[in-house]
């Protein structure tokens, strides 16, 4: 068997997550052009459901770059938690933010939700949403 073949196999399940963590302070060098003034944070949190280890696989993506692949196992009933300044880890260096996806793979099917913060910039949360993210199978 090929080696796209044998990931396909070993990958089925697929998760792409909206990612945005940057700032947007009109007037100063952290701008964003896509979003309104504020500050913007990322959660991810993904679930094994299963009775044995699951071996994912996670990439971040953007207009500028796609990581490679960097693997972790999460035990059953287990969580794996993916914020913001965890895009370091995959060799992305962003000096004011980073918008783009988070895309996880698994050979089985998983909870993953997203949480999304903003507000403004110096202050509280002003808003939150929370996105359970379909899967796609390969």
């Amino acid at each position: 068997m090929d080696k796209q073949k044998e990931k396909k196999k070993r990958h089925r399940y697929q998760y792409a997550v909206k990612i945005v963590c940057t700032a947007h302070i009109p007037g100063t060098s952290q701008t964003s052009d896509g979003l309104l003034p504020g500050v913007y944070e990322t959660a991810v949190n993904i679930h094994n459901p299963h009775d044995k280890d699951v071996k994912i696989r996670k990439k971040v993506a953007n207009p500028g770059h796609i990581s490679k692949f960097l693997t972790s196992g999460i035990k059953p009933d287990g969580v794996e938690r993916f914020v913001c300044k965890k895009i370091q880890d995959f060799g992305t260096t962003f000096i004011h933010g980073f918008e783009g996806f988070l895309v996880i793979e698994s050979p089985h099917s998983l909870d993953v939700t997203a949480v999304y913060t903003a507000g403004a910039s110096g202050g509280g949360v002003a808003s939150i949403a929370v996105e359970q993210i379909k899967e796609r199978k390969l």
